[in-house]
């Protein structure tokens, strides 16, 4: 599913989820709204350590099995970039759908994950993504009122385009590459081009996987990233990923633990200006 991972390495809720606050700038770190882990469907895994959205397709026995307190963030297809469609024709999307309308435990559909690189600018050939992100955002609209619709976009000079293409858009920045040291301009960069480009809301993905180019970050590293978030109007923060490239982030209790701080907001700023665990 994640595959523009993979080959980005090769080659180099609702509407009314809330009005964005600068709260954040002024030095006030509430815990994101949202809180999404990838890549596990197990909601029981997740909640512990603060998950409230859980990575779940459209299959209503399971998101109604979900624990008290979390709802499904529906993964419906991606967007193929070789063919310039999506993954699910509109059929497929309106009869999933359908049963799934009104459901209280679904918080919103996850329509798109990188589809920005099909733009021609950045090598791709599909230069009607855009509006066909649009469009299937539409479709869910109207097949779900009141649920959000969520895209993850990677290029910052792509976020004016996708701005208003789905309720919600995420934004990954990766900064810590294999056998090298992080990069620490590159979330304040993307931060940067979220404001320029007007995104009323959006969600942070934070780097916790290794895979292709990338490694896990060590716990400060990561620390460091939320940190960063923290100086954003994040509304809500996505976690790359419970499983990817044959690695668990189950085996990474330190990781985990600074992410669990991050979603019970019990980070404490002394020892995260030491570099330190909660």
């Amino acid at each position: 599913r994640l595959a523009h991972v993979s080959s980005r390495s090769a080659r180099a809720s609702s509407r009314s989820a809330g009005a964005s606050s600068r709260s954040a700038q002024a030095g006030r770190r509430a815990v994101p709204h949202y809180r999404y882990m990838t890549d596990t469907s197990d909601g029981r895994r997740t909640r512990p350590d603060g998950y409230n959205l859980v990575d779940i397709g459209p299959y209503r026995s399971l998101i109604d099995a979900l624990p008290a307190g979390q709802r499904a963030l529906v993964w419906i297809g991606d967007y193929d970039i070789s063919t310039c469609s999506f993954a699910r024709p509109g059929t497929d999307i309106r009869l999933a759908l359908t049963g799934l309308a009104g459901d209280r435990k679904v918080a919103g559909y996850y329509i798109a994950d990188e589809a920005d690189d099909a733009l021609p600018a950045y090598g791709g050939h599909c230069p009607d993504v855009v509006a066909q992100i649009t469009a299937r955002s539409r479709l869910v609209h109207r097949l779900a009122p009141g649920a959000f619709t969520y895209e993850v976009v990677t290029e910052p000079g792509n976020f004016a385009a996708f701005a208003k293409a789905t309720d919600v858009l995420g934004a990954d920045p990766y900064p810590c590459p294999r056998h090298r040291r992080c990069d620490w301009t590159q979330i304040p960069r993307y931060i940067a081009a979220l404001r320029a480009a007007h995104v009323a809301r959006y969600w942070g993905v934070l780097q916790a996987f290794s895979g292709g180019r990338w490694r896990y970050p060590t716990a400060a590293e990561l620390l460091a990233m939320i940190r960063q978030w923290e100086h954003s109007d994040w509304q809500g923060e996505q976690t790359f990923a419970w499983t990817f490239a044959g690695h668990s982030l189950a085996r990474h209790p330190r990781l985990r633990a600074v992410l669990r701080a991050l979603n019970r907001g019990s980070i404490k700023p002394s020892l995260a200006a030491a570099g330190g665990l909660p």
